[in-house]
């Protein structure tokens, strides 16, 4: 029986024309207006695309038929003709497998169908179509990629977002999940959705009196608590087969949450109790993908398992396709913006620990692994946008939490390369990063991470998480609107900021040999010159030099950025946000710099030389995972 897999989509799920290249390549197709797609005469729409292609190497690995091939089914309001495509991962075009030239079928309303199957023995990453036209316009409707797949699994998929103060956004989610799921014969009994609103601004309204939305009001204890209240509801609740965690503040196209049921619907038996990582793109930049799965690096870092890749291009969707993390891969996650997983893990794993806000989805899967390796799904068009971390630095999160919640994780969950002194030189490198940036507000947040850290378990028994986050918040460095800032120009170019103020952007000059008699020798000279003046992929501390307490510097006010080169002799520097609009005076202080950097290491030696406190979050795991310590945690917030 052929089951329908997967449906190419053509209306964007962002308002913006930008986008159109991830659906649907069509030079007769805008994008906006009716939802159906029409095609004009003498014109065609190409389906090679992140939502309009068909993984088949994808498929096939997760469902476990081999030889699984697909059947396009397609409805056009008048006579078209089909090619049939692919892309393989080894080569950089794409091919056409095959022009159809089937007969159609006619629909009781007279509109032409097409059942199209691929040929055996294909071997690619993505299978697609071209649809042509004549001399008559056409629309296409019920278009899918249909198999002929094992017996189908019972799934019933609990969507549970937390969010706080996001009215808009959340409202806009739920809307569109009750309008497209909830609402719809063919998948309201395999879908519900819990909202926990951690900051109780919801109306009763939003449910709009569907049974299968539940609004939970909870203290504000961040995404951990969030979700750790809607994992709760799904195994109470008892109907769930499956928990889906996904931010308040994304942006999710329908078919995401279809497709993801049918690949848990016809998984195999390895990949039944996996977990669906949901891709990130960025709305800054709507083709780009930033992460699906993530990994721990050695030192200590997360970083993205794939590189960014951008999805309106036909190599790259083959690209994503074909990296897939080896057996036995440590390190890996998957973030909590969208990911699917069995509510049976809850069962046996518990709960999240109480981080307020970020690595909480790192140490549950880095806690599921100490049993069991644990299986990822990606796919194409499983996805959700979302701002781009690197466009919103916020150093009581990028600074303050993450320092403090990677120590509480690894003492909490260790993972397989779990390593103190590599947690303590990224931290230093880091701090010595923030000083030479004039940034002693974010070097405090460092040390203060610390000392949070080593107050142990017990402190974080208590709902402690918003207090903490606020006075992070109120210790960070604060921007002005660019007018308000003495000494400021009245504009700036953020484009060439970036290009001029990170060392990575400037290319090293080239020191020219002189031509002399001896030139063998002067070349080898020039060349040793030339090493020694290219930046060195080990930053330290700069050398006490001279510098001009008047001279000021423009520079991204970020913690990624390096401008070592520029800031050298510099007295004062311009921290602009990536408006340009508003920025922050920040003035060298050798004497501050070297106060925090001898406070920061009296607290590594600290480090260094416990085992209370960290054994003493290793204890406390269960507990403070467990039903029981929630539920009295949640009440506590709530008061």
């Amino acid at each position: 029986m052929l089951v329908d897999l997967s449906r190419p989509v053509w209306k964007p799920s962002l308002a913006s024309c930008a986008i159109l290249p991830l659906f649907v390549k069509s030079p007769s197709y805008s994008g906006v207006g009716a939802d159906s797609l029409t095609i004009g005469s003498h014109s065609y729409a190409d389906f090679m695309t992140y939502f309009g292609a068909f993984s088949l190497k994808k498929w096939r690995l997760y469902t476990g038929v081999g030889d699984l091939m697909p059947v396009l089914v397609l409805e056009s309001s008048s006579p078209v003709h089909i090619t049939l495509t692919e892309m393989l991962y080894r080569r950089l075009e794409k091919r056409v497998i095959r022009e159809v030239d089937d007969a159609p079928l006619r629909t009781q309303d007279g509109w032409y169908r097409y059942v199209v199957s691929y040929p055996e023995g294909l071997d690619a990453q993505l299978v697609a179509f071209t649809v042509t036209t004549g001399d008559a316009s056409a629309s296409l409707r019920n278009v899918s990629y249909c198999a002929d797949v094992p017996k189908r699994r019972d799934v019933r998929i609990e969507i549970a977002t937390t969010t706080y103060l996001k009215e808009q956004q959340v409202t806009n989610n739920i809307d569109m999940i009750r309008r497209e799921l909830l609402e719809q014969e063919e998948w309201r009994d395999r879908f519900h959705l819990t909202v926990v609103d951690n900051g109780r601004t919801l109306p009763d309204s939003v449910c709009a009196g569907n049974p299968a939305i539940t609004l939970i009001p909870n203290g504000n204890v961040g995404g951990a608590g969030g979700f750790a209240a809607g994992m709760m509801h799904a195994v109470e609740s008892g109907w769930a087969t499956h928990v889906l965690l996904m931010d308040d503040d994304v942006t999710v196209c329908p078919e995401s949450f279809k497709r993801s049921l049918r690949l848990l619907e016809y998984a195999s038996d390895e990949y039944a109790t996996a977990t669906i990582a949901g891709a990130m793109l960025s709305t800054a930049n709507f083709e780009m993908q930033q992460e699906d799965i993530g990994v721990i690096r050695p030192e200590r870092s997360l970083r993205p398992f794939k590189p960014r890749l951008i999805m309106d291009r036909e190599y790259d969707i083959t690209f994503n396709e074909e990296l897939i993390p080896a057996s036995g891969t440590e390190g890996l996650y998957s973030a909590w913006w969208y990911s699917c997983f069995p509510v049976q893990r809850i069962k046996e794993n518990g709960l999240p620990i109480p981080l307020f806000y970020r690595r909480d989805d790192v140490e549950y899967a880095t806690r599921i692994q100490e049993k069991e390796p644990l299986k990822f799904i990606t796919l194409n068009g499983v996805c959700v946008w979302h701002d781009a971390f690197d466009l919103r630095w916020n150093a009581a999160v990028e600074v303050y939490l993450a320092t403090r919640n990677m120590l509480i994780q690894e003492a909490f969950t260790p993972d397989a390369g779990y390593s103190m002194p590599a947690m303590i030189q990224l931290m230093r490198d880091n701090l010595i990063k923030h000083g030479r940036r004039f940034d002693y507000a974010s070097m405090e947040l460092t040390c203060d991470a610390i000392e949070d850290y080593l107050k142990g378990p017990e402190y974080y028994r208590h709902p402690v998480g918003e207090k903490l986050f606020k006075q992070a918040r109120a210790k960070a460095e604060k921007l002005q609107p660019l007018a308000q800032v003495p000494g400021a120009p009245d504009a700036i170019d953020i484009f060439e900021l970036e290009q001029t103020a990170n060392d990575e952007n400037v290319v090293p000059e080239v020191v020219e040999p002189v031509e002399t008699g001896n030139g063998g020798i002067v070349r080898r000279i020039a060349r040793r010159i030339t090493r020694s003046v290219r930046p060195q992929k080990t930053e330290t501390a700069p050398r006490q030099e001279s510098f001009d307490r008047n001279k000021m510097v423009i520079i991204p006010n970020d913690g990624w950025c390096r401008p070592w080169r520029i800031m050298q002799h510099a007295g004062k520097a311009l921290a602009v946000d990536t408006t340009g609009q508003h920025a922050v005076m920040r003035v060298r202080d050798d004497q501050r710099n070297a106060e925090l950097r001898n406070r920061f290491e009296h607290l590594a030696q600290q480090l260094s030389e416990d085992t209370t406190v960290r054994q003493a979050y290793r204890d406390s795991r269960e507990e403070m995972t467990s039903f029981e310590f929630w539920h009295g945690y949640l009440e506590e917030a709530k008061r």
